[in-house]
């Protein structure tokens, strides 16, 4: 997905300086840069731009981030392609009065230009995907122009534009809904998964009680060398993570919270240098991952909500294989709790073959339906919850895609997944009358496919087009 995944990584100066720019809109000095290479999450995919301008003080920070009080929509903030989600919760929380997304994706080094155009998530059940929560967008089209989508502008386009893998142009800036700073309670428990999974109304009572959750299987967590049946799954624990909105204050001051971020980046490292130079010595694994994982405590912290929605540092020099599927929830919810406890039984069935193609994490959090037409959580009934399921690995782990080939519905667009067998045959169908609406809007602003470079897409959409 080298097209769309390229954006996310850092605003284009150099190519943005080519076009018209109306006059609040305007194109920075950017210093020539040489050597210098950006890489993606897994470091597959890699750019070395030209020129760059990067934000060095505050003052630099609120020139690119602009917070206002909208008529419509209360608090807003636009912020510019480039921008990290770091930068963005920063500004805002340094805002008088302070202010915060109401969800976020986990890590907060990414740019928001990125985790809009692939239709990224978060936690928070009722917040959707991140661009349910923009108010508009700007976008440099094929023709030189810049293009502002709305709902009030259009609503039909700007549906189309929320998720639109870098099809329609570059994105130059996003306007977001933001609110008053609030804090939330994080609260993690461990709980013996078969116990957990086989009453599939424990997930649905927590959602329900919950602003968010999160469910969390370390492999093997519960592997014990002395017993006679050292791989037995009914050992092995899931982590369920909720947050719930609180007036309680903090606990933790940010010089506790650097440290805390500074010691889970050194983990996280820590947990992946093991794990990767122990790829061909795979019957260590589940020891390792036992080692790892198997000892976490229940826990239960106030944090402000973006501390909270980024629970854990992102550490980048740590290369991690990513698959994400969803699905649509059943009422009572026994489709998730199959699902995950098929993803269990499917991890111990490939260890008695002697093979670990899952050694960090698998986890699952739901969120309702979105109107964006190319989001994998689209559906025109805003009230339809949808599960989430992640496969994390080292970048590298053999047989990852055998095993998570086995797992997979419908891919999220910003992870892996072209390598799946007929991925492209069963999204052209299962999207084909999305693509249909889509098209019509893409077409529009970029009719000579100048964006429309990516192989897999062009093949998704063809297929769909002639149906």
């Amino acid at each position: 997905m080298k097209h769309i995944l390229s954006y996310s990584l850092i605003l284009l100066i150099s190519i943005v300086a080519a076009v018209t720019i109306d006059k609040d809109l305007v194109i920075r000095s950017a210093n020539p840069i040489k050597n210098k290479t950006w890489e993606n999450w897994n470091g597959e995919i890699r750019i070395s731009p030209n020129a760059i301008f990067e934000p060095s003080t505050l003052e630099d920070l609120v020139d690119i981030i602009k917070v206002k009080k909208h008529p419509i929509y209360g608090w807003t903030v636009t912020a510019e392609a480039g921008i990290s989600l770091s930068d963005l919760d920063e500004t805002l929380r340094n805002h008088d009065p302070p202010l915060t997304l109401d969800s976020e994706i986990l890590y907060n080094t990414v740019r928001v230009s990125g985790v809009v155009a692939v239709g990224a998530h978060g936690d928070k059940t009722n917040s959707g995907i991140m661009s349910d929560q923009l108010c508009s967008m700007k976008i440099v089209t094929s023709f030189g122009e810049v293009c502002e989508f709305s709902e009030e502008i259009n609503k039909f386009e700007f549906n189309a534009a929320k998720v639109n893998l870098g099809l329609f142009g570059i994105i130059y800036s996003l306007t977001f809904r933001v609110q008053p700073m609030y804090n939330l309670r994080m609260t993690d428990i461990f709980i013996p998964a078969n116990e957990w999974l086989n009453n599939p109304y424990n997930i649905k009572n927590l959602l329900e009680s919950s602003d968010g959750i999160s469910i969390a299987y370390w492999p093997f967590n519960g592997f014990n060398l002395s017993d006679p049946n050292p791989l037995d799954s009914n050992r092995d624990r899931v982590g369920i993570k909720n947050w719930i909105r609180t007036d309680e204050p903090v606990n933790f001051t940010q010089q506790q919270l650097e440290q805390l971020h500074e010691t889970q980046k050194h983990d996280v490292f820590q947990q992946y240098k093991l794990i990767s130079s122990n790829l061909q010595n795979p019957d260590a694994i589940p020891n390792i991952t036992a080692t790892l994982f198997g000892s976490f405590g229940n826990s239960s912290t106030v944090f402000q909500a973006p501390d909270a929605i980024h629970f854990v540092a992102s550490e980048e020099s740590a290369k991690f294989d990513f698959v994400e599927i969803g699905f649509k929830i059943d009422p009572d919810f026994s489709n998730v709790a199959a699902e995950f406890s098929y993803v269990i039984q499917t991890i111990y069935e490939f260890a008695r073959k002697g093979k670990f193609p899952l050694n960090y994490v698998a986890d699952f959090r739901i969120i309702k339906s979105t109107e964006a037409l190319l989001s994998f959580t689209f559906n025109q009934d805003p009230e339809i919850l949808y599960c989430l399921m992640d496969f994390v690995s080292v970048s590298g782990t053999p047989y990852y895609e055998e095993f998570t080939q086995l797992l997979a519905q419908r891919p999220h667009w910003g992870k892996r997944w072209e390598f799946i067998p007929k991925v492209e045959s069963y999204l052209s169908d299962v999207l084909s009358n999305q693509i249909k609406q889509f098209e019509k809007v893409r077409a529009k602003y970029d009719p000579y496919k100048i964006f429309f470079d990516n192989k897999s897409l062009q093949n998704i959409f063809s297929r769909a087009l002639d149906s």
